[in-house]
């Protein structure tokens, strides 16, 4: 029985914003540790197609885009094509794993947080224009809320299909950020930090309602792990920025190995949770 406690073997997973950074360790990660199918959502057709070739099988590229509730609407259909040319009934169609992942940071205003003006604070604070808003919004938050919406009957046949919900199918996971959380005097991401602590509560409202259904919602506030967004090459990221308590930078397995939790059996009895992966960052903050 404890051989099987972290067991993913066999199941279908969807992972959005997939063709980089913590959504392709995601994808990778899964498929490595015996899922089925993984099905990875992005805009981008070549980056998706070059992530699938390290499980062709396995990894299924559905291009995609979630800032919409038409784009989401459209993703779902996909999923259930696929499915159907995989050989499975329509009646049997169903989703073990969604982790809602893609996201996107627009430019904001920055300053000398030692020597400056109103004048260039209000400058900063006003760069952004109403689309960039809108756009942020969109992704980071309201897209989790549509992904979930459209994929919600596959996530409810997995979960309660032969007492599914006791093994930790039909499960959602979503990436809110410790920016969700996360208060700086020096760190300008107000929008992206508002986004992100939208997704977190949009995520405790729906895993309040899902779960009557068996469909358990968690999220994770994912803080310094290299990706697209926070590139260690970029020497304004946040990754770049803030210390980590513990001594290291995250990595792909330290997702892996959390989603794992949250979709197998081991995970099973948890619902509504944030479980934070950032070395002791936020703590260290207050």
């Amino acid at each position: 029985m404890a051989s099987n406690l972290f067991s993913i073997s066999g199941r279908v997973m969807l992972v959005s914003g997939g063709s980089s950074g913590i959504g392709s360790y995601a994808a990778k990660g899964l498929a490595e540790h015996g899922a089925a199918r993984v099905y990875i959502v992005g805009r981008r057709a070549d980056k998706l197609e070059e992530l699938s070739k390290a499980a062709p099988e396995v990894l299924i590229p559905i291009v995609g885009d979630v800032s919409t509730i038409e784009g989401c609407k459209n993703i779902a259909a996909a999923f259930v094509e696929k499915e159907k040319t995989a050989g499975v009934a329509e009646n049997d169609l169903s989703l073990d794993l969604l982790f809602s992942n893609a996201g996107v940071a627009v430019g904001e205003g920055s300053w000398d947080f030692d020597n400056t003006s109103p004048e260039r604070i209000r400058d900063a604070l006003l760069r952004a224009s109403d689309q960039d808003w809108a756009k942020e919004f969109a992704i980071n938050s309201s897209a989790m809320q549509w992904l979930s919406a459209a994929l919600l009957p596959y996530l409810a046949k997995a979960a309660q299909s032969n007492d599914g919900f006791r093994e930790g199918r039909g499960c959602i996971v979503v990436n809110t950020s410790i920016s969700a959380f996360y208060i700086s005097a020096t760190v300008p991401l107000h929008m992206y930090s508002a986004s992100k602590a939208a997704a977190e509560s949009i995520s405790r409202n729906l895993a309040s309602k899902f779960a009557k259904l068996g469909v358990r919602v968690n999220t994770v506030a994912i803080g310094n792990i290299p990706s697209e967004l926070n590139s260690i090459d970029d020497p304004n990221s946040f990754v770049n920025q803030s210390k980590v308590p513990i001594g290291r930078l995250g990595a792909g397995d330290d997702i892996v190995g959390t989603l794992v939790y949250l979709a197998s059996k081991a995970g099973s009895y948890v619902a509504g949770a944030t479980i934070t992966l950032d070395g002791g960052i936020l703590i260290a903050s207050h």
